[in-house]
């Protein structure tokens, strides 16, 4: 049995009911591509805006090796995947070589494990965070305290045709990301957006006089994600959850 088929077969033991999952990916996809016969022969082809829009609709644009873990299942499963940041869905390729759509309100969380470290992602409802509308966010520090966690998406933009040196009326519609940031409470579950400054940290830490002494304490700036991540492995070890 395939890596894949085992996918199939691990989610509707772990949904408990003959194939949603399955079907309801082929569904969605197929509302895109209106000829079931492509996805049938292993084509993926892409929705309509596809032509309009420039930029790739992925957080990465290659398959990965990765893990997926199912809302209802303890296991996690290995396929290769793709997380679709634009429509906020999460692709899992077949072994025939087509994908289909995974909605991500039956992800728990899920991994890719290209190149050196494994990203994790941990999805969340639009009830839990309603400023992201139901997504998936990186975990970009893992503390027993806090987590920082980062959130990706890509929006449409307007932009003017560049044609040399001159700018015409003419505009395209690309694809631009954006990326926000959240401290995560594990405690109560609660959310404190968080943009890479000091200020933004301490801010977040107030009512904390451990915490941001030993933010102070420490050497070094916050301005990238990799700074506030290392600053929150310092401070974790003193820090309590806030009030909501």
């Amino acid at each position: 049995m395939t890596t894949v088929s085992m996918f199939f077969r691990s989610a509707t033991l772990a949904l408990g009911c003959s194939l949603p999952l399955l079907s309801h990916a082929q569904s969605s996809e197929l509302a895109r591509d209106h000829n079931s016969n492509n996805f049938n022969n292993g084509y993926a082809m892409p929705p309509p805006e596809a032509n309009t829009l420039q930029g790739s609709p992925f957080l990465l644009a290659s398959w990965l090796p990765g893990t997926i873990l199912l809302s209802a299942s303890t296991q996690p499963i290995a396929t290769p995947l793709k997380y679709d940041v634009y429509r906020q869905e999460l692709r899992v390729r077949r072994a025939k070589g087509d994908s289909v759509v995974v909605p991500l309100g039956q992800v728990r969380e899920f991994s890719l494990l290209g190149g050196s470290l494994a990203r994790r992602f941990v999805c969340y409802s639009s009830a839990a965070l309603p400023a992201e509308g139901g997504s998936c966010g990186e975990v970009v520090f893992d503390g027993p305290h806090a987590q920082l966690l980062k959130f990706v998406r890509k929006e449409v933009k307007k932009r003017a045709v560049e044609n040399g040196a001159y700018v015409s009326n003419n505009t395209v519609n690309v694809l631009e990301e954006q990326t926000h940031y959240y401290l995560h409470w594990p405690a109560d579950g609660h959310f404190t957006p968080l943009k890479l400054k000091r200020a933004s940290l301490e801010q977040a830490l107030a009512g904390q006089p451990a915490a941001l002494a030993a933010l102070k304490a420490r050497k070094g700036g916050l301005s990238s994600e990799a700074d506030l991540a290392a600053a929150l492995a310092v401070i974790d070890p003193v820090l309590t959850t806030p009030a909501k």
